[in-house]
């Protein structure tokens, strides 16, 4: 097993020790048909892996289908994990960071109000909003396809190491959300349809009324770091060197960007922390892996 490969399910195996361990001390049930599907799911993309490393090489598709479990666990993991990070029933943030975002200049009800002028433009910034999952999947076959596998590498392991950072950051500065803080504004814009079923989970989770958790009905519920942004981030850095998604990756990346405050219903400083941890995640990812494998990526696309 190489070095990516170790980083990379070294992270899955922290993410899942964290899950096994934080669990049974908030007092949460993780769906064990969620557990089962994503393992089994995973062994078969692996075994397609092995088939097409040893039987019939192919190392587009092999690394297609070891790339992908390895992201579908931790996508899983980490939403499982920020369950068991939101149930601590710290002191919420909201009222700090609202503080911190005027401190800034940063007014969220104008902010809301605007956009609710523009409704044209709040539809165009909630399908960029809505285009993280699809872009999970459109990195990982743009990489593969242009045989980036050093950056796609880099990419899962950032991805991996950047949820472990916002759930740290998030379990200790627990909050419901901008749009929540502020909900008596956002009944003023009915027309907008902003709602966030993440708040009624949030609240579910301190109060201990809600003790089973399943992937199938579950929310992004962290609001500091902003994962949104995070993706952001990450995404647009491991298009960069794929030549024919470049600048569309980037422009998609910053309407995801501007959409996070509104549409997300976070605190202008949730993106300045999801910006800071995909820098760091980013940063260490090309560090556990080095350069010297990076041969593809000045070659991709």
């Amino acid at each position: 097993m190489g070095r990516p490969a170790v980083a990379i399910w070294g992270t899955v195996a922290v993410l899942a020790l964290l899950v096994a361990v934080t669990y049974p001390l908030a007092g949460l049930r993780l769906s064990l048909r969620d557990v089962a599907l994503n393992a089994g799911l995973s062994a078969v993309l692996l075994a397609g892996a092995a088939y097409y490393t040893v039987l019939r090489p192919d190392e587009r598709i092999a690394r297609l289908l070891h790339a992908t479990p390895q992201f579908v666990l931790m996508t899983f993991l980490g939403g499982a994990l920020s369950y068991a990070a939101m149930a601590t029933n710290l002191p919420l943030w909201d009222a700090t960071f609202d503080a911190m975002d005027k401190a800034i200049g940063f007014d969220w009800p104008a902010l809301l109000a605007w956009t609710g002028r523009h409704p044209d433009l709040a539809f165009a910034l909630k399908l960029a909003y809505a285009s993280m999952l699809p872009q999970m999947a459109l990195v990982i076959v743009a990489l593969v396809t242009v045989r980036a596998f050093c950056e796609l590498d880099r990419f899962v392991l950032a991805f991996g190491l950047a949820a472990l950072m916002t759930m740290a950051i998030c379990a200790v500065t627990p909050a419901l959300c901008a749009g929540y803080f502020y909900r008596d504004a956002v009944a003023t814009q009915p027309h907008l349809g902003l709602t966030w079923n993440s708040v009624a989970h949030v609240l579910a989770l301190r109060s201990g009324e809600m003790t089973f958790v399943s992937m199938a009905t579950a929310e992004g519920i962290v609001t500091m770091p902003s994962f949104h942004t995070v993706c952001a981030v990450l995404f647009a850095v491991a298009l960069w060197p794929v030549r024919w998604l470049r600048w569309p990756g980037l422009a998609l990346n910053l309407a995801m960007l501007a959409a996070t405050p509104i549409i997300g219903g976070h605190y202008l400083v949730d993106l300045f922390a999801g910006l800071a941890v995909a820098l760091a995640a980013r940063w260490l990812a090309v560090r556990l892996i080095p350069s010297a494998a990076a041969g593809d990526v000045r070659s991709a696309g």
